[in-house]
């Protein structure tokens, strides 16, 4: 039995006389040859800089949102026309191989989803690239705390408070005290996708949640009440039937 034999072959600038010559022999000996054809952080970084600002916002959100995104939610205006957003990101990984960033072969990362005639009801991102595209999207700067804790939210579901926010947010690399978690909170509740659990506060007395929902018992005014909030998420109703 052959051992396997793995060699990386990285060649800068080469002549077009050396890339036909390698080419054929890789083609020759297909059979045996793994193209690797895998995303990785790396080129998770090229594709997504390469992308229009548009079509940004629809990887970013589909990461958010644990893999898709409904059209919806990217129209502005409610009746925005989402046409060419679909063909940018197409480009962008036929670019990527032109540019040498990956080879040919590579698996689109995210798909539009819908009836066809050119209409999109959704973007799809493969479920197994979600945390490839999230540690993209931080690692240049762009995936925000509020970002980060919405991708947790959606995916933990339940009941938040600060206690836990922080916690989440510190597994997604992200540090943030529990005055900031509060606030990050309430931007999810002012969006809709979070809602005062005021059940969840009433039942701290019999020491039945967080900590932070069991000192809402002991705030003299109303500041201290509402910084001790506990939220739930609310029904998320996506279609998520691509997935």
């Amino acid at each position: 039995m052959r051992g396997a034999v793995k060699i990386t072959i990285s060649v800068e600038d080469p002549t077009e006389h050396f890339q036909q010559r390698l080419l054929a022999l890789l083609a020759e000996h297909a059979a045996d040859v793994h193209v690797d054809t895998e995303w990785t952080v790396e080129r998770a970084v090229r594709y997504y800089l390469s992308l229009p600002l548009n079509a940004r916002r629809i990887v970013k959100e589909a990461t958010i949102r644990d893999g898709y995104v409904p059209a919806d939610e990217l129209r502005e205006d409610g009746d925005g026309s989402l046409r060419g957003h679909s063909a940018a990101l197409k480009r962008a990984v036929e670019r990527g191989v032109r540019n040498r960033w990956w080879p040919e072969g590579m698996e689109a990362p995210i798909t539009p989803q819908g009836p066809g005639f050119g209409k999109v009801r959704g973007y799809c991102l493969r479920r197994n690239l979600v945390d490839v595209f999230f540690a993209a999207i931080a690692e240049v700067g762009l995936m925000s705390q509020r970002d980060a804790l919405e991708r947790a939210v959606r995916a933990g579901g339940g009941i938040w408070d600060a206690e836990r926010t922080v916690k989440a947010l510190a597994e997604a690399g992200v540090t943030v005290d529990d005055s900031r978690a509060r606030q990050l909170l309430g931007d999810l509740a002012d969006r809709g996708l979070l809602a005062r659990n005021e059940a969840n506060a009433e039942n701290a007395e019999n020491g039945k949640d967080s900590k932070n929902a069991r000192d809402a018992r002991d705030a003299k005014d109303a500041k201290d009440a509402k910084d001790a909030a506990v939220y739930e998420v609310t029904d998320i109703k996506e279609d998520r039937s691509a997935l």
